[in-house]
């Protein structure tokens, strides 16, 4: 075997197409990695492409390539997300898994082994790297394709949803983009969606060794890298809201999750500003002694950075008088930022009710 038998016998590559492959598989490994490249260096570059990292460079120059045949395009998205299946130990899986997914399901030809290849490529991506990340243009349309194979079972669906939002080395800070997406899809059921966004709001980690059954065995080195995979913050704040959007009762979350201690480990801080998120869109549909109970409770909260958006809150609907209780917080930082805010507000510098807004969203630090 050699790289031109390969490109022949495997992707039925045409013998006008292989000399510009071969091109393409040694300036796609010659960018970024260690292969030496030179003269005379097929069966080198043939052993070279026969590990999924090298594999799946390629793919990405290919399958963005024009004039190469879709054949030759499938066949070789089919062969990087699938030989994930076979991944050793150690073994990294090819980038571009979700660009690949992408091309397969706009073309209509994802496979359930596809599926399952995206699904072990999560699990092995390489921690503490950004050589992965994908741009939306790739996720979103992988994602659309993905879920909706009629082999998924709803587990599953839930299992892959959940891997994708923890895997950071593919998402980097697109998390919460991608949640959007994902809770506006018409594939996706309302009643699944609703679980998501519990387990979402309530596990900072989806899947710690133990408390998580997958519906697809895993092993335990597997588990072990799951298990230490962290949900972005702002996805758990954002999952507040949509659980509201989804039909679970606004004010019995606001009651739940404006209390301390609530929320489990990382991002309890960002569950908590989900909450105010849902309190400033509900405002008006919450009876007025509700609401000012609720955003005491949230100026109480441990959190500073939760206490401080409940001020700003309090400023958006009730004026200065709620900001000035900012003055006496017990976080120095706060009555400083309070009495700086009052001095500005006093000079006439008063914001609007858009500025007001845009500064609730702002996002707090993962």
């Amino acid at each position: 075997m050699n790289t031109t038998i390969f490109l022949k016998r495997h992707l039925d590559a045409t013998d006008e197409e292989v000399p510009r492959l071969i091109d393409m598989a040694t300036s796609s490994l010659a960018t970024g990695t260690d292969y030496p490249g030179g003269t005379g260096s097929e069966e080198r570059l043939w052993r070279y492409l026969q590990y999924p990292y090298y594999l799946g460079l390629f793919a990405q120059r290919v399958v963005g390539a024009d004039g190469i045949s879709a054949h030759v395009k499938e066949k070789l998205c089919h062969a990087v997300l699938q030989i994930n299946m076979h991944l050793d130990r150690g073994q990294e899986p090819g980038p571009g898994i979700f660009q690949l997914t992408a091309w397969l399901a706009n073309a209509g030809l994802l496979s359930h082994d596809d599926y399952l290849g995206l699904r072990k490529g999560l699990i092995w991506l390489p921690r503490l790297t950004d050589n992965y990340v994908e741009p939306t243009e790739f996720i979103l349309p992988a994602c659309d394709g993905v879920f909706k194979d009629p082999q998924i079972e709803r587990e599953e669906m839930i299992e892959l949803i959940l891997m994708i939002l923890t895997a950071k080395e593919a998402i980097g800070d697109q998390g919460r983009i991608i949640f959007d997406h994902l809770m506006d899809m018409n594939v996706l059921n309302k009643s699944l969606k609703r679980e998501v966004c519990q387990i979402v709001v309530e596990m900072a980690i989806p899947f710690p060794r133990g408390e998580y059954e997958h519906p697809l065995e895993t092993t335990d080195q597997e588990q072990d890298r799951l298990s230490i995979r962290f949900l972005p913050g702002g996805v758990r704040r954002l999952a507040v809201v949509w659980l509201a959007r989804l039909g679970k009762d606004p004010l019995e979350l606001l009651k739940r999750l404006l209390k301390p201690n609530t929320v489990r480990g990382h991002g309890g801080d960002h569950v908590a500003s989900g909450a105010l998120d849902l309190l400033n869109e509900r405002w008006d549909k919450i009876k007025e002694e509700t609401r000012l109970g609720l955003l005491r409770k949230a100026a109480n909260l441990p959190d500073t950075a939760v206490r401080k958006r409940a001020y700003i809150l309090g400023e958006k609907f009730l004026g200065l008088e709620f900001l000035e209780q900012a003055l006496d917080d017990k976080a120095k930082s706060l009555r400083e930022w309070a009495e700086e805010r009052l001095e500005t507000r006093e000079d006439g510098v008063l914001p609007s009710t858009e500025e007001l807004t845009a500064e609730l969203a702002e996002q707090l630090e993962d």
